[in-house]
């Protein structure tokens, strides 16, 4: 799977650097009421790439950090549970034994 992510990325590479070979010419860019004159729309581009990629890897971190933190209860969680079951057999273990001792005795 992960094959498949490298060759997306590498696929989404040479576009994006065909696109900056036949995007030369300058432009004005505003962003958040600043004006930028006379950028290449390639570095526009590919800043704009970044920030896209930049937040893809936040939002991933972000998950995996909630998965983690997921699995890392659920495995408290289930530990707890399989040494209540473990005290649970040994208290059976102990009243079996008890029976049989009454049993022996009457």
């Amino acid at each position: 799977m992960a094959i498949v992510g490298w060759l997306v990325a590498l696929l989404l590479g040479i576009v994006l650097a065909l696109f900056s070979v036949g995007n030369q010419q300058p432009a004005t860019i505003n962003v958040l009421g600043a004006s930028y004159q006379n950028i290449p729309i390639w570095v526009v581009m590919l800043a704009s790439a970044a920030l896209g990629a930049l937040m893809a890897i936040v939002i991933s971190l972000v998950d995996r950090v909630r998965w983690y933190m997921a699995s890392r209860f659920t495995k408290k969680v289930l530990t707890e549970h399989k040494k209540m079951i473990m005290q649970r057999d040994d208290r059976i273990s102990e009243l079996e034994q008890e029976v049989l001792r009454l049993r022996g005795a009457a």
